[in-house]
């Protein structure tokens, strides 16, 4: 016998229904409120970032977006199961937060229509995270998330959504950016001129243009600082091609013999058990005693 349904209540900032088998008892698997709690708090801080003109890029997001967009759970109610959510702090002058879910809805209606056409503020990480939200939806799961404001259905997540971010293209983010590694596997040839940076993080693949070919050939097995424009996967975070503007040899220590050590230090073998005394010392019975002295000063 399925359980009545009752609408989310009003007086929230948001309210979440998620509809489906994974959701009867009004129950939700842990890691499904993880993934879309998560995945929404993150698409909202990306649009508030494009909407304040800051620059979508890897790393930590601004302490002030973060905060104006930030998001509580406040109440989880029965009936499918309904998630509660409110603003964490106090209103803002600019009131980023509902701009930001203004973009969100009237973004996420505009795909539901035309996946063809990117709504504003939807950058390729918006997308990506939009695909992360519907990565659950399915017949033996999650069949459709709707988004309540003021009362009414404002929009929701389903298998049409999900059909459409997928034929969305994915595109590449590029910005200047600085990789410091060894230089490895190059490429010389007039049809490939590529090699490869292995940095702390991963490697890096790299192209670059003929005038470059002599300073990459020089440095090759060396630590470089290599400058370019970054192709970055459409999750914004690495980076899938480096275009090589600037490569530069970083100065490292080169394996030295014991020899050549030896004597750049003015050292040789030790033959006698005398080699290893120090110069005599006049004063060695008052430094004894001093030793003793402080040793007695300390009990």
């Amino acid at each position: 016998m399925s359980q009545p349904v009752h609408a989310p209540s009003e007086g929230e900032e948001l309210t979440i229904r998620a509809l489906g088998p994974a959701t009867a008892g009004g129950r939700l698997p842990l890691s499904e409120l993880a993934r879309l709690a998560g995945g929404l708090q993150a698409s909202l801080e990306r649009i508030a970032l494009s909407i304040s003109g800051s620059v979508n890029k890897p790393g930590r997001r601004p302490r002030e977006i973060v905060d104006a967009v930030r998001l509580d759970v406040v109440g989880f109610q029965h009936g499918s199961a309904v998630l509660s959510v409110a603003r964490a702090g106090q209103l803002s002058l600019d009131d980023l937060l509902s701009s930001s879910l203004d973009a969100l809805e009237a973004g996420v209606n505009s795909l539901h229509r035309d996946p063809r056409t990117l709504p504003p503020h939807f950058t390729p990480q918006v997308i990506n995270g939009i695909r992360d939200l519907t990565g659950g939806i399915s017949a033996s799961n999650v069949t459709r998330i709707e988004f309540w404001r003021s009362g009414e259905i404002r929009f929701s997540l389903d298998e049409t959504l999900q059909r459409a971010v997928r034929s969305v293209q994915p595109e590449a983010v590029q910005q200047m950016v600085t990789v410091v590694g060894r230089l490895h596997m190059g490429d010389f040839s007039p049809a490939g001129l590529r090699c490869r940076i292995d940095s702390y993080a991963g490697s890096v693949l790299c192209d670059f243009t003929l005038d470059l070919r002599d300073t990459v050939l020089d440095a090759m097995d060396q630590m470089v600082m290599a400058e370019g424009t970054g192709e970055f996967d459409p999750n914004g975070t690495s980076v899938h091609v480096l275009h090589l503007t600037r490569l530069e040899a970083l100065d490292s220590a080169q394996p030295r013999s014991l020899a050549a050590l030896a004597r750049e230090q003015h050292v040789g073998p030790v033959r006698s058990i005398d080699d290893l005394a120090g110069p005599a010392m006049d004063d060695f019975d008052e430094f004894l005693a001093a030793i003793r002295s402080a040793r007695q000063g300390d009990e």
